[in-house]
């Protein structure tokens, strides 16, 4: 029957596809600069990005770097490649926190270290969420 010879080449043409992956920003480029409430650079401090994109994976990601003299870190951008299956099953995953549940992708720094701490705070006085975009970011972090 060719109606069912199409319904069979279109089904295995739609589970292939399922399966293609796609790549997306995981997250920003992402520049801090660390100083004291005076002002001042701190060198030696941690500084940790952590990101998930909550549609796409399961898994949750975090990389340090260490400010050098001048307070500064940078972090290039992270990308991730998933097919739209791996994407269905990441989401529903979330799905199941249920009123909790995150979607798509999420991205934040922080600073630890030598008894200092403090995290990237916007001009509403909020930890600075990362959702999507922009492409690069910058970040003033004041550790106490």
């Amino acid at each position: 029957m060719p109606g069912q010879r199409t319904f069979w080449v279109v089904a295995a043409f739609a589970v292939g596809v399922a399966f293609i992956p796609v790549k997306s920003l995981n997250c920003p480029d992402w520049e801090v600069w660390v100083t004291d409430p005076r002002g001042q650079p701190v060198s030696g401090v941690t500084i940790r990005l952590t990101f998930r994109n909550y549609s796409r994976e399961r898994e949750f990601h975090e990389i340090d770097a260490v400010t050098g003299a001048q307070g500064h870190v940078a972090f290039s951008a992270q990308t991730l490649s998933t097919s739209f299956a791996s994407c269905l099953v990441a989401t529903l995953s979330s799905a199941l926190a249920g009123p909790h549940a995150s979607f798509g992708p999420h991205a934040s720094v922080f600073a630890f270290g030598n008894g200092l701490e403090g995290s990237a705070i916007d001009k509403q006085n909020r930890v600075v969420d990362w959702t999507g975009k922009p492409r690069h970011m910058e970040s003033r972090i004041i550790v106490q």
